[in-house]
């Protein structure tokens, strides 16, 4: 066979290697836009599923730091109204027993007076520091009742505050899922290229052996 004849043989084994190897890289050149079309849809979404999510986290931390602030106004309101009554009580009952005092004062002088015991007696001075007595005991309980009922006020106060839930709000993270799409279009064009070329030449002198 004439040796432009092998040469045509051989261009024809080697165009046709090549248009396999062109075809091959095309469609895994589309399988991998697919695959990554597929990807981009898949990370869309997930992107608008993590930001939902996060909308909600956000709603439920509105809707606790409301319900906080309502815990702290409430507890306020409730301390601050115990203690202007408690205090009022406190000072009224104080203020009873210095009167009651003086009047147990004044009728122990205005007995004594009248039944002609002197008034620098030991009996009137014994009845008198026992009156005074005791109302500094009865003074020194309700002081101490009176501390208690602050500190009552100031425990129920705390609890309530206890109520809230001060927790912080923790959103989601959102990575795009990347990567595991392997585009070989490239080496399936150079191993197309390659096997075209070498098929080619051996068609090429197979052929030119045979004619020859």
């Amino acid at each position: 066979m004439p040796p432009f004849t092998a040469a045509i043989v051989g261009g024809l084994a080697a165009g046709s290697g090549i248009l396999s190897g062109m075809s091959g890289a095309s469609q895994a050149n589309a399988q991998a836009m697919a695959q990554q079309m597929q990807q981009d849809q898949q990370n869309f979404q997930n992107r608008w599923a993590n930001e939902t999510q996060n909308r909600n986290i956000l709603r439920q931390w509105q809707a606790q730091y409301h319900t906080n602030r309502a815990l702290e106004r409430s507890s306020l309101q409730q301390a601050v109204a115990a203690q202007y009554y408690g205090t009022k009580s406190y000072q009224n009952a104080t203020s009873e027993l210095s009167k009651q005092t003086r009047q147990v004062t004044d009728q122990a002088l205005a007995s004594a007076s009248s039944s002609g015991i002197s008034l620098n007696s030991a009996s009137v001075r014994a009845t008198l520091r026992q009156a005074a007595t005791e109302a500094q005991k009865m003074s020194k309980n309700m002081r101490v009742n009176y501390m208690n009922t602050m500190q009552d006020i100031s425990t129920q106060r705390e609890n309530i505050l206890g109520q809230r839930n001060l927790a912080a709000p923790e959103q989601m993270a959102f990575l795009n899922t990347t990567g595991g799409i392997v585009n070989s279009s490239s080496n399936i064009m150079a191993t197309g290229l390659a096997t075209g070329l070498m098929s080619g030449l051996s068609a090429g002198i197979g052929a030119y052996r045979a004619g020859s």
